[in-house]
């Protein structure tokens, strides 16, 4: 993949020229059209309603007892604790970043450990324990395409071949911080690695921080157009936050969850993440999993070249008893195509499942379906219906945002031309 095309100046470029045929007016500054309530197909929120999808809101506790998470912007040390860089340069400590993972987790301490990665391309997995400490990982190039880590990983690929690919040379090994990762993995017995081990970086660390670096899964293009989910960040952390970040790849290029993503419940833990200033893209589910996630200026861009037929953005698996699943505010959604590409879908695991979504305050360019922006539901194929609820005297919408016969998908003062409401046929 050649990340150079993904530059926010080429993509500024590719999306002003898209729209300036239709407007001498920049998307951004055009007013929104969205009216609440919207249309079964299209629900809009007024905005009343608006104000219950704040970060505030993704960002509290479900431990009635426990303070809110309100993330402050990354703080860099003017000294980092390692540094990871070529052989033989003044200041490097270690050579590959999952080598400084393991000597910060190998520390044993509680204060936040910092680790600096020069300019450079890192092929290969890194995974990031738990531990009692939390770790910033931050490159320190002018860009964030300085830094690439990336491998290409398969989900349909064997165990055995797995293996090869992800452990060379004993990167992970017993006694090693990061060998349970591995070792979950590896014990597989099913005939392919599965979605949930194609991650190229992995984490389960509370309060990781990511700035200013490339994440990819590499597989691209290289495979036909059927389901090969292929994971560049893996995110089962609390209160992780990731600013100036691109991620990319095809299927699952973000999954966001916990480690039990069949019990999400468990001692009160749902994972909480900040995105900031970032670029993510894919094709099919680029953002996925059954996590609270907020999006603030950050660019979404559905690249469909190996899968034709389809593309969606989200695809959460929320807990229909949790209010807030994924967040994106002041963002750009693009994509190639003829209205082919979609916002997202519910990513229905379980019979529990209601995924949660508002896009709000963001631009979306005509690459995207306005007439069903948002599709039935993964794996269940339960019919995607929004609740467009009833007006009274006064033209207040009243409605359950959270009725659970309605898919909980929602937008708010969204701009550009895919943005529009279009008319439901009458019956």
């Amino acid at each position: 993949m050649n990340i150079s095309r993904i530059s926010r100046l080429a993509l500024a470029l590719a999306f002003g020229v898209t729209l300036s045929a239709c407007s001498s007016t920049p998307p951004d500054q055009q007013p929104s059209e969205q009216v609440a309530p919207g249309t079964t197909s299209r629900p809009i929120l007024s905005a009343d309603e608006a104000k219950n999808f704040t970060p505030a809101h993704y960002f509290a506790s479900m431990d009635p007892n426990a303070a809110p998470w309100s993330p402050s912007p990354i703080r860099l040390p003017a000294q980092p604790d390692f540094v990871v860089g070529p052989a033989g340069t003044q200041g490097v400590t270690h050579t590959s970043i999952q080598a400084a993972v393991d000597a910060a987790i190998t520390k044993h301490s509680a204060s936040r450990q910092y680790i600096a990665v020069m300019p450079g391309e890192y092929e290969g997995t890194v995974y990031v324990p738990a531990a009692p400490g939390s770790i910033t990982i931050y490159g320190t190039g002018e860009k964030a395409i300085d830094v690439k880590i990336g491998l290409a990983i398969d989900s349909e690929i064997d165990s055995n071949t797995w293996r090869h690919l992800v452990n060379p040379a004993g990167k992970y090994m017993p006694g090693k911080p990061a060998w349970y990762m591995y070792d979950n993995c590896q014990r597989k017995r099913s005939a392919t690695v599965g979605m949930m081990c194609s991650a190229v970086f992995w984490s389960q660390n509370n309060g990781l921080q990511l700035q200013n670096l490339t994440i990819q899964n590499t597989l691209g293009d290289s495979v036909d157009a059927g389901t090969h989910q292929a994971v560049a960040l893996r995110n089962d952390g609390d209160r992780v936050q990731l600013n100036n970040v691109n991620i990319l790849g095809r299927q699952n290029t973000f999954f966001v969850t916990n480690s039990g993503i069949q019990n999400a419940m468990q001692n009160n833990r749902l994972t909480r993440t900040q995105v900031t200033n970032s670029y993510i893209e894919g094709d099919v589910d680029i953002v996925s999993g059954r996590g609270a996630v907020v999006f603030d200026n950050t660019d979404f861009r559905v690249v469909n070249s190996r899968t034709q037929q389809e593309g969606y953005v989200f695809a959460p698996a929320t807990l229909s008893n949790l209010y807030y699943g994924f967040l994106a505010v002041n963002s750009r959604f693009t994509a190639a195509g003829d209205g082919v590409a979609q916002l997202g879908r519910s990513l229905d695991v379980d019979a529990m499942t209601n995924g949660q979504v508002v896009i709000r305050d963001s631009v979306i360019n005509e690459g995207f379906n306005m007439a069903k922006p948002w599709a039935d539901a993964a794996v269940s194929k339960r019919p995607y219906a929004g609740n467009t609820g009833a007006a009274d005297d006064k033209g207040n919408v009243q409605r359950n945002l959270n009725d659970a016969s309605f898919n909980r998908m929602w937008e708010y003062n969204n701009r550009g031309l895919g943005s529009k409401v279009v008319a439901e046929p009458k019956a």
